[in-house]
C-alpha cells in the first residue's frame, strides 16, 4: 500500500506543477481576435452594488468624441450613487431620482440609459450583474442611438 500512496502523491505534485506552467503559460495576450474596450461604472442604489459594462471592439474608440456616459434613473425616494467610473475611454455616470417613489424590496424599478457620441456605427453589449433581478443581464444596441434599459433591482 505504500507505493499507491507514494503514486498518488506523485500524480498530485505533477497536476500542482502542470497547473502552474499553463498558469504561466496562459497569461499571454491572445495572439487572434479583437481588442475590447470596457466601461465599468458601478452604482449603488438602496445597499445593493450594481456593476455595469459596456464592451465595444477597440478599434471604435477613437471615433468616440466625448465620453460614454450611463445615466441612471431610480425612484424619488431611493439612495444612490455612483462609485467607480473606470473605463479604457472617458466615462461618466449620473444617478437621477425621476421615477415615482417605490415602497419595497423587490423589484425596484430602475431604468438604464448608455449613450456615446460617435462617428461610426457598431455594436455594443452592456452587461449588467450585482443585485439586478437577474445575477446577469444582458442587453445590445447602437452607437448612434441612446441604449435604454429597464429592469428591476433588488433592495437591501
Amino acid at each position: 500500500m505504500g507505493w499507491w500512496v507514494q503514486m498518488m502523491r506523485l500524480k498530485g505534485l505533477l497536476g500542482a506543477f502542470a497547473f502552474v506552467l499553463a498558469t504561466f503559460v496562459m497569461q499571454g495576450s491572445a495572439a487572434a481576435g479583437p481588442q475590447w474596450c470596457e466601461e465599468d461604472p458601478e452604482f449603488m442604489v438602496n445597499g445593493a452594488v450594481m456593476d455595469v459594462t459596456t464592451l465595444f471592439p477597440y478599434a471604435y474608440a477613437s471615433t468616440i468624441r466625448g465620453s460614454v456616459n450611463f445615466d441612471l434613473q431610480v425612484p424619488s425616494n431611493s439612495l444612490a450613487v455612483v462609485l467607480s467610473l473606470p473605463g479604457t475611454v472617458p466615462v461618466t455616470a449620473q444617478v437621477r431620482r425621476t421615477l415615482p417613489a417605490y415602497h419595497g424590496l423587490l423589484n425596484v424599478p430602475v431604468i438604464l440609459t448608455v449613450s456615446m457620441d460617435s462617428s461610426a456605427s457598431f455594436t455594443t453589449t452592456t452587461k449588467v450583474t450585482g443585485l439586478a433581478a437577474r445575477v446577469l443581464t444582458t442587453f445590445y444596441g447602437d452607437s448612434k442611438k441612446p441604449n435604454k434599459h429597464s429592469f428591476s433591482m433588488y433592495g437591501l
